[in-house]
């Protein structure tokens, strides 16, 4: 019973009390009307004290209930969000309504050290002046801010988000993502197009160049013409290699690049090449001997003989006089590659740049040999690609030795 419906019948009752006693003349009768209206409120006053209680205390299971059961919620939740922030690969913060850091998560921890910041107001965060200015526009904005920082040399994506109740603001989640890979690639895109461009108008202006004098002079003696028709087919073999070696640059610069890898017999590729080369070595006076041991290794042959053709070709052009060695050889796990000269050689200061694609030692030299300058950056590519290493020792005026470290054994990729 309601306390409503209780103060109804409880007026109704000392209504009919009060007739009853205007009615009634005897004084006795009137007393013991009053005495048993006095029994009666005792009476439904415990009634209801008892009713109340009831109540009260079932009110009271089911907040508790409610109460508890919200609370497993907010528990479950939070549990499921800070599981889902440390399989996140960013930095997630989370600020409540009272601006207050609540939560960090392992990744901003690492690179912010953030942790020593939680359950105090973001405006700690002040000396990451960037960072700050972006989670306090944010926070006072109450709406979503995109924005990018540098921190530690490294790139970062800034993105908050509002958190509301309802209608209720109940902080911003921060979320911070490295996009150091993107800017360096966007980098070296705009440098690499810009290399490519370069190493493309110089084969092209001889052509042309040289065109543009053959249309002109139609009665050209034959020794001129013929020395003109000579460079024509030199600057487009080089134009050819430039080309080809872009190809297998673009093919490796894709996500999606894989080795074909198959069980082959390592000497046999050695021979191919000393073999397709010995023309080259030998217009030049050059001697090239070889110790090559045999083994079965499972590589790219394709690939991999790319990498051989490319290191004893850059031995010969960058070597006048003198001789090549080209040895391999099973050390344990790897099969090892090593090509020595005794050309030009490489300063220290620029033996780290020699892999770098476009990059010469020796800029005249590597044209006039029809190199496209993306020779050692093809290597490095596809040693990486077999998870070996490269490795050169040079010296100027006395020769260089590149030296390869292969798996023997490809893991499955």
């Amino acid at each position: 019973m309601n306390t409503k419906s209780y103060y109804v019948i409880m007026v109704l009752v000392y209504l009919m009390a009060a007739i009853l006693m205007v009615i009634m003349e005897e004084m006795l009768v009137v007393i013991f009307l009053m005495i048993v209206l006095l029994m009666y409120q005792v009476v439904w006053f415990a009634y209801f004290q008892k009713v109340l209680i009831e109540d009260k205390d079932q009110s009271i299971k089911e907040i508790e209930y409610k109460l508890s059961k919200t609370q497993r919620y907010r528990d479950e939740t939070k549990k499921q969000f800070t599981s889902l922030a440390e399989v996140v690969d960013s930095g997630l913060i989370l600020i409540d309504e009272h601006e207050r850091i609540r939560e960090v998560n392992t990744y901003a921890k690492d690179t912010f050290k953030f942790d020593q910041y939680i359950d105090q107001e973001y405006h700690v965060l002040k000396p990451h002046k960037k960072l700050y200015n972006l989670i306090h526009e944010a926070y006072l904005s109450e709406k979503a801010i995109k924005g990018q920082i540098v921190y530690n040399d490294h790139f970062y994506d800034v993105n908050s988000a509002p958190i509301f109740e309802g209608k209720q603001y109940r902080g911003c989640l921060i979320l911070i993502h490295d996009i150091t890979q993107i800017k360096n690639a966007e980098t070296f895109q705009k440098q690499f197009t810009a290399d490519v461009t370069h190493e493309l108008k110089t084969p092209l202006s001889a052509l042309k160049g040289i065109s543009e004098i053959l249309l002109r002079d139609q009665d050209m003696d034959k020794e001129k013409r013929a020395e003109f028709d000579r460079i024509i087919f030199t600057e487009s073999q080089r134009l050819e290699t430039i080309l080809n070696d872009l190809l297998i640059i673009s093919k490796m610069d894709r996500l999606d690049y894989e080795l074909d890898i198959k069980e082959v017999n390592i000497k046999n590729l050695f021979e191919e090449i000393l073999l397709l080369l010995k023309p080259q070595s030998e217009a030049k006076g050059l001697v090239v001997s070889s110790n090559i041991e045999e083994d079965l290794i499972k590589i790219d042959p394709v690939k991999m003989q790319q990498v051989l053709l490319n290191l004893v070709k850059n031995a010969i052009n960058y070597t006048d006089s003198g001789e090549i060695n080209v040895k391999g050889f099973i050390d344990q796990e790897h099969y090892v590659i090593s090509v020595t000269d005794t050309g030009i050689g490489i300063d220290k200061n620029e033996q780290e740049k020699v892999f770098k694609r476009f990059y010469r030692v020796d800029e005249a030299r590597s044209r006039a040999s029809g190199g496209s300058g993306l020779g050692l950056s093809i290597i490095k590519n596809v040693v990486r690609k077999h998870h070996g290493s490269i490795e050169l020792d040079s010296t100027v005026g006395k020769g260089s030795k590149f030296t390869i470290r292969i798996p023997r054994v490809q893991e499955n990729h």
